[in-house]
């Protein structure tokens, strides 16, 4: 195998486990025994679990924050133009839009990851994700704020927080029990619906008090 393959088959693996197991409960062990590669093509390529994970959480997150920046820099653009801000929830549009898209159309399991990762508390998970979010997180604390003066950055945060968690409850959510749910009115392939629905529900989130 080349290094290349060697390092793809550690990162499968990996994503398989921390999906089926969880981060913290996931051994290094099992994960080379799951790539069959030794311990030290790990340390080679990763330098540790938590490096493994920083580089699966990169190699799934960056394409995403680039695409949020990308629209949240163009939004920005036209409401400069027009001497306006860009409008709340155009902004949580930019910020879900991306996620939303990428991560329906990728492997099952990445949502299932973050979804644990939201949940489960490990040192070396919130370290991971903060080098990986917090650049993000700030431009969108900025851009809230724009439209919405009246909120404190805790309160965008905090709230913030709360939208992440509900893109991940949509996302990590049995299709079948959603559509049983709500008695097979809802058509579980449509991504689309549902986005508009987060959006609405996490743009309200922000606004009420």
């Amino acid at each position: 195998m080349s290094s290349q393959q060697t390092k793809d088959r550690i990162l499968q693996a990996a994503q398989e486990l921390f999906a089926e197991k969880g981060f913290p409960a996931t051994s290094m062990r099992e994960i080379t025994s799951r790539a069959e590669v030794n311990l030290a093509a790990i340390n080679y390529h990763f330098g540790s679990k938590e490096g493994l994970l920083h580089a699966l959480m990169k190699q799934c997150i960056e394409p995403i924050n680039e695409e949020r920046l990308r629209q949240l820099d163009e939004a920005e653009a036209l409401a400069r133009a027009e001497g306006s801000h860009v409008p709340l929830r155009d902004t949580i549009r930019c910020f879900l839009e991306p996620a939303v898209r990428q991560l329906t159309e990728s492997d099952a399991e990445m949502p299932c990851i973050l979804a644990r990762m939201h949940h489960e508390p490990h040192p070396g998970l919130d370290e991971v994700m903060t080098k990986i979010l917090a650049p993000v997180v700030q431009r969108f604390i900025i851009a809230v704020q724009a439209a919405l003066p009246q909120r404190t950055p805790t309160e965008i945060v905090l709230r913030g927080h709360f939208m992440i968690g509900a893109m991940l409850h949509l996302l990590d959510m049995r299709r079948s029990f959603l559509s049983a749910l709500t008695d097979g009115h809802l058509d579980p392939n449509d991504h689309g619906f549902m986005l508009e629905q987060l959006i609405t529900f996490c743009t309200a989130g922000f606004q009420n008090d």
